[in-house]
């Protein structure tokens, strides 16, 4: 069984490939607005962030006291296991 092509984009772009298309099965699946958007700046991004909850969402944990200092200590550990791979320990 041949691997399905996916092919994505806006409706006018879907239907430009109108004479690839022709006489072909295809299943359409229209994707909600927001998964369609896209951020030109930072500030954009950041503003979309927000607005869905992923900024802050960690606010209330208390096993993280220190955002910074923790990202530190998870690289830190990931840096000690690259280098006792590579030592063959």
């Amino acid at each position: 069984m041949m691997t399905p092509q996916v092919i994505e984009g806006t409706w006018e772009e879907i239907v430009a490939r109108h004479p690839e298309l022709c006489g072909r099965r295809v299943r359409l699946i229209v994707l909600p607005e927001d998964e369609t958007q896209r951020a030109d700046t930072g500030a954009e991004l950041l503003s979309f962030l927000i607005e869905i909850g992923f900024v802050g969402q960690w606010a209330d944990r208390t096993d993280i006291p220190d955002s910074p200092e923790y990202v530190r200590l998870i690289r830190a550990q990931a840096e000690n296991r690259e280098n006792d791979a590579g030592s063959g320990h």
